[in-house]
C-alpha cells in the first residue's frame, strides 16, 4: 500500500521509491548501492541478467541486509523448476543472504509451463528462501492465465514513465491487489526536454524526474530509478511537499498512454522475444486447462 510517499509491505514501512541497479556492475555498483542505502533507499532491485549480485551483496552486508527489501528476477530461459532452483541458489550465494524479499519472472516464456514454474516458486516461498513472488513484463493476458492457479502473486514490475504506461494493466493489478513496480521510471533520459514536463517543472518548482516519480507514486506504484550520482539519488527521494493536481496527473496519463514501450526483438540476440502481443491462448498453449 502506497501512502504519503511510503510503501507498506507486510506491516513494514519503506520509502515508496526503490533503487534500480541496472546497468551497474562491479565497483560502480557497490558504490552506488552504498550511497543509495546511506541516502535512505530501502527497496533494492536486481536480476540475474544484471550480473551485479556480488557488489550488491557486499554493500548490503555493510549497510545491514535486514533493513532492505531485496528483489531479484530470473531470466526467461531459466524458468523450469530445475533451473529455478539453480538460479535461486546462485542468487542467494552471490548476494550473501539466505532469502529474497521478492523473486520475479523477468519476462514471460510461453515455452515453459507456467503451472510448473509457479508451483516451483511457491515451494521456494514455503521453504523460506523467498518471501513474495511475482512477474515482470507480463500483460493482462499473462496475468489472467497465471492467476488461474490460485498461487498468491505479490508484484508485477513493468515499464512505466511519462512517455509510456499500460493503463489497463495497472487497473487490472489494482483490482487484484497486486503491487506494481515501475522500471525505467525516468524514461532513460529526455524528460526535461518534453514540453509538458517543462511546464510542470515551472509550475511545481520541481525537476522533471521528481514530477515523474511523484506521478508514479500517485498511481499507487513503486518507481525504481537508477543513478550513480548521489545528489540525484537524494533529489529523487525528496518528493514530499507537493502533489500533482488531478488535471496535471491526467495530462501525464494521456501522454504516457499514447507512447511506445521498449520491445525485445530478435536483433537484440537475447535468446527470446517479448510477448506483449500474445493473445490469452498464446501465453501458455501447453497449459492443462487450455
Amino acid at each position: 500500500m502506497i501512502e504519503k510517499n511510503t510503501c507498506q509491505i507486510d506491516g513494514a514501512v519503506y520509502p515508496a521509491i526503490g533503487f534500480g541497479t541496472y546497468p551497474l556492475k562491479g565497483d560502480a555498483c557497490f558504490k552506488a548501492v552504498m550511497q543509495a542505502g546511506q541516502s535512505g533507499y530501502r527497496i533494492i532491485d536486481t536480476a540475474t541478467f544484471y550480473q551485479n549480485f556480488e557488489p550488491i551483496g557486499q554493500a548490503l552486508k555493510i549497510l545491514g541486509r535486514e533493513k532492505f527489501y531485496l528483489i531479484s528476477k530470473v531470466w526467461p530461459l531459466d524458468q523450469t523448476p530445475e533451473k529455478l532452483r539453480e538460479d535461486i541458489k546462485l542468487t542467494l550465494s552471490q548476494l550473501q543472504t539466505d532469502y529474497l524479499d521478492a523473486y520475479l519472472l523477468h519476462w514471460p516464456n510461453h515455452k515453459i509451463s507456467i503451472e510448473e514454474t509457479l508451483s516451483a516458486m511457491d515451494n521456494l516461498k514455503k521453504s523460506g528462501m523467498v518471501r513474495h513472488i511475482g512477474f515482470s513484463n507480463f500483460t493482462v493476458n499473462h496475468m489472467k492465465r497465471a492467476l488461474e492457479y490460485n498461487i498468491p502473486i505479490s508484484w508485477l514490475q513493468v515499464e512505466m514513465h511519462p512517455f509510456f504506461y499500460d493503463a489497463a494493466l495497472l487497473q487490472f493489478c489494482q483490482e487484484k491487489s497486486i503491487g506494481v513496480q515501475a522500471w525505467a521510471p525516468l524514461a532513460r533520459g529526455g524528460l526535461s526536454q518534453d514540453p509538458l514536463m517543462k511546464q510542470l517543472e515551472n509550475k511545481y518548482n520541481k525537476t522533471s524526474a521528481q514530477i515523474a516519480l511523484k506521478w508514479i507514486i500517485q498511481q499507487g506504484c513503486v518507481p525504481l530509478p537508477s543513478s550513480q550520482n548521489e545528489s540525484h539519488m537524494r533529489q529523487n527521494l525528496d518528493i514530499g511537499g507537493f502533489t500533482l493536481s488531478p488535471e496535471d496527473s491526467q495530462a501525464i496519463n494521456k501522454k504516457a498512454a499514447s507512447g511506445n514501450r521498449i520491445r525485445i526483438t530478435p536483433n537484440l540476440n537475447l535468446g527470446f522475444t517479448d510477448e506483449f502481443d500474445f493473445s490469452y491462448q498464446e501465453c501458455w498453449p501447453e497449459n492443462k486447462n487450455n
